[in-house]
């Protein structure tokens, strides 16, 4: 939701040291459907009271849609680096909620129920200019009970309900082609998923008297969910982006802004391999608004091009998912608690709704 701004409001800082060049950065960064997404990204910045000055209160978040979620996206960060000698580490629960199906003349795909992921992270600085992690997530499909509570809530916002035409609460993971059944799965599951291998390498750290940074980021995920279940793709895939962020003023209060962009290649998965494609680009923007000393809230955009040579917008479709939050720290403890609403915004790719909980080490520059 936009709300309204005072015009001096906007003048404070949001011009000074780089002439608005972070925020452009960031834009040109966002580019990947041609002007849609920069056009979100500059409306989510200045509409949103958002974000938190340190830039790693982002939402660890990436596509959850059943069908994408096996390949080797990096979850949502920014150019915040552990500490030297403090290990980062976070604990992240995720509910996703699916209500999709379509077909056409030689296609069928069915997407209905919920997924929960509980994901356990650790990064660490080994060198100075360089921080490696992993990240292990454990997954369930299942039936859900949230289908009749968020038609409630798309209702009271004013949202779309027409995806959500079918039985509520029942799992079915289904995709036909051809006349052919090439998936299907209609009884909760549960197990490891893909492990992920993280690096980071700082190209310029911000300092006193700069807040500028900009961070190298890779991740090479493993095969080790499996691939029948939908918790695993079946093959390795390797992804490299660039970070930048930068910080203004925003009502006296520090405004961080953060975007990225990079791609993700694929390896050639058991899931749908005749019609996967071999890479994805991605891209993301967060603003973070620093609104107490201990509160803050973040917005976040992610976009994703197409993971399946499909005419189905659920499997072939870009993508962008919003996220909008809330990270609270306990200074003495040097812990942050993060709670995120998640929406699609753009095509049917991404997971209808979702909310996102995590615990994290405070840390970090």
């Amino acid at each position: 939701m936009c709300i309204a701004i005072p015009a001096a409001a906007t003048k404070i800082r949001c011009d000074s040291r780089y002439g608005g060049a972070g925020l452009k950065t960031i834009l040109k960064l966002t580019a990947v459907r041609g002007r849609q997404l920069p056009l979100l990204v500059s409306s989510l910045l200045v509409c949103s009271l958002a974000g938190n000055a340190e830039a790693e209160d982002t939402f660890a978040l990436r596509n959850q849609n059943p069908f994408l979620h096996i390949f080797g996206l990096p979850s949502f960060q920014s150019t915040a680096l552990a500490e030297e000698g403090s290990p980062e580490y976070r604990i992240s629960f995720d509910l996703a909620n699916h209500a999709d199906a379509r077909e056409d003349e030689v296609e069928t795909v069915v997407i209905d129920g919920e997924t929960y992921f509980l994901t356990l992270a650790l990064r660490r600085r080994v060198k100075s200019r360089l921080e490696l992690g992993v990240e292990l997530p454990l997954i369930r499909h299942s039936e859900g009970f949230l289908d009749n509570a968020i038609e409630d809530w798309h209702d009271t916002f004013g949202m779309s309900n027409s995806k959500r035409r079918g039985p509520s609460n029942q799992l079915s993971l289904f995709y036909a082609s051809a006349g052919n059944t090439l998936y299907e799965i209609d009884s909760p599951t549960f197990g490891i998923g893909d492990i992920q291998i993280t690096a980071a390498m700082p190209l310029r750290l911000a300092d006193e008297s700069d807040d500028l940074s900009v961070v190298v980021r890779s991740s090479v995920k493993l095969p080790t969910g499996a691939e029948e279940d939908l918790h695993g793709s079946g093959a390795a895939d390797f992804s490299l982006g660039l970070y930048v962020s930068d910080v203004y003023s925003f009502f006296e209060r520090d405004l961080a802004l953060s975007g990225f962009a990079g791609a993700l290649l694929l390896g050639d998965g058991d899931v749908l391999a005749d019609i996967q494609r071999s890479a994805v680009p991605y891209a993301g923007a967060a603003a973070t608004w620093q609104a107490t000393e201990n509160f803050a809230i973040t917005t976040q955009l992610y976009a994703q091009g197409a993971y399946f040579d499909s005419e189905l917008k659920e499997l072939g479709g870009d993508s962008i998912q919003l996220a909008v939050g809330g990270n609270y720290r306990l200074q003495r403890r040097g812990l942050a608690l993060s709670f995120a609403i998640v929406e699609d915004v753009v095509a049917n790719a991404t997971t209808d709704f979702g909310l996102h909980f995590s615990v994290h080490s405070a840390g970090g520059r």
